[in-house]
């Protein structure tokens, strides 16, 4: 059997950051990826600034950059409610709410998950690829087994294993931890396009039409990732052999200068649908195990902090490890910081979510009384900026409900 120092199961975004971190700091890693190549999940492809942050502190920033990753240093909000001229001259300026981080970073995130692994293994970590039937045992030293397509059955031991293997983790299965879960709100089809022409190059948008939201983030020379999200009632709407054709009819929102070009523009990928929904839990740890990423639970995609959540969790991971204690104690600070974490986001997600997504016979006035929370209710301004700068720069009043409650026409106190 094989004794190594950290097995991180699953090689994506999260799980090579925090290989080539703990490889660099001398450690003896292995990474085991179940994908040959990786494919185009269509989502995970912006990280906001406080995950930038994290992605510097984990040394992983510059590859990311020299990977093709386009910065945002501002977002733009339009809405059939506001006036273009306005939305133009009232960007919000991302790339300076984080001190020395000039932006968010978009980049397709199969060419993200293969720079951060090539980093992983040019920093030292072992990693193989195409592994299946994952097998987790947790202890004081803790084993992996899988079967490997050129070693056929392997069985590691190690003082650490991670759990990365998104959300349908095997690693979590087998030690037996369980998520909690806050059902979907909404629907969210995304589509890579190329050949779009006319787009402003230095900002992502979002916007609201009809009963449609729309979330775009830039990769330059062009290619836009673009999410539409639906209500619930229109689960199925970009399913089946129909759905690109009308994807692409739903996207020429009229309240863009250029919606037109995105609805002219090429797919470049697959379009895939998912719903919008929130898991976490309360100890995403074990004696030998500890999970980060989508398997230790995620955030409703609606305001895009899958990325973020992903770097935070690397980076503590790999700072506990720096301490060398890694009884499960060690690892109580880190479930706790996440719990909250997940909570703030949670809220600020599910906000989102009643404005823009679910379906409501009052959409458009939500809409409206979103715009009059920004001008009117200094918290909303902090839970917008939160999203951005990190759910612990927002004033705790921002996350209890309040602001939901007042979007929903409800009292406060009464949202849920």
């Amino acid at each position: 059997m094989r004794r190594c120092d950290v097995v991180i199961v699953g090689g994506g975004i999260g799980g090579a950051s925090l290989g080539a971190a703990l490889a660099r700091d001398g450690l003896d890693v292995v990474v085991v990826e179940a994908s040959d190549r990786y494919e185009d999940r269509v989502r995970g492809e912006s990280m906001m600034p406080w995950g930038v942050k994290e992605a510097r502190e984990l040394g992983v920033e510059d590859v990311l950059l020299a990977a093709g990753a386009h910065r945002a240093p501002a977002w733009l909000q339009y809405d059939s409610l506001v006036p273009i001229q306005m939305t133009m001259d009232n960007p919000i300026p991302v790339g300076m709410i984080v001190p020395e981080v000039t932006g968010s970073l978009n980049l397709r995130h199969p060419d993200a998950c293969a720079a951060l692994a090539e980093a992983a293994v040019a920093s030292g970590a072992d990693l193989l690829r195409g592994v299946q039937d994952v097998v987790v045992t947790p202890a004081p030293t803790p084993t992996v087994a899988f079967q490997s397509p050129a070693d056929g059955h392997v069985e590691i031991s190690a003082r650490l294993i991670v759990g990365a293997d998104g959300r349908h983790s095997a690693v979590r299965r087998h030690v037996g931890i369980e998520l909690e879960r806050q059902a979907e709100m909404h629907m969210i089809a995304g589509l890579l396009l190329d050949g779009v022409a006319g787009l402003p190059d230095d900002c992502d948008f979002l916007a609201a039409e009809g009963d449609l939201m729309m979330a775009a983030f830039q990769q330059g020379d062009g290619r836009i990732r673009v999410y539409l999200c639906p209500g619930l009632e229109q689960r199925h709407r970009f399913s089946g052999s129909g759905g690109v054709a009308e994807f692409m009819r739903s996207s020429a929102f009229g309240c863009l200068p250029f919606g037109d070009a995105i609805a002219a523009g090429r797919p470049a990928g697959p379009l895939a649908s998912y719903p919008g929904d929130d898991s976490w839990t309360e100890q995403p740890f074990v004696e030998g195990v500890v999970l980060v990423g989508d398997a230790a639970g995620w955030n409703n995609p609606v305001i895009g902090q899958g990325l973020s959540i992903a770097m935070r969790d690397a980076r503590t991971v790999r700072d506990i490890v720096r301490g060398g204690d890694l009884q499960p104690g060690a690892f109580a600070p880190y479930a706790t910081e996440r719990l909250e974490r997940m909570r703030r986001l949670r809220a600020a997600a599910t906000f989102m979510a009643a404005a823009f997504g679910e379906d409501s016979e009052d959409r458009e006035g939500r809409r409206a009384r979103f715009f009059e929370l920004q001008q009117a209710e200094p918290l909303t301004l902090g839970l917008l900026m939160a999203v951005f700068g990190g759910p612990e720069t927002g004033p705790p009043e921002a996350f209890d409900g309040r602001l939901l409650a007042a979007l929903r026409g409800q009292a406060v106190g009464t949202a849920n």
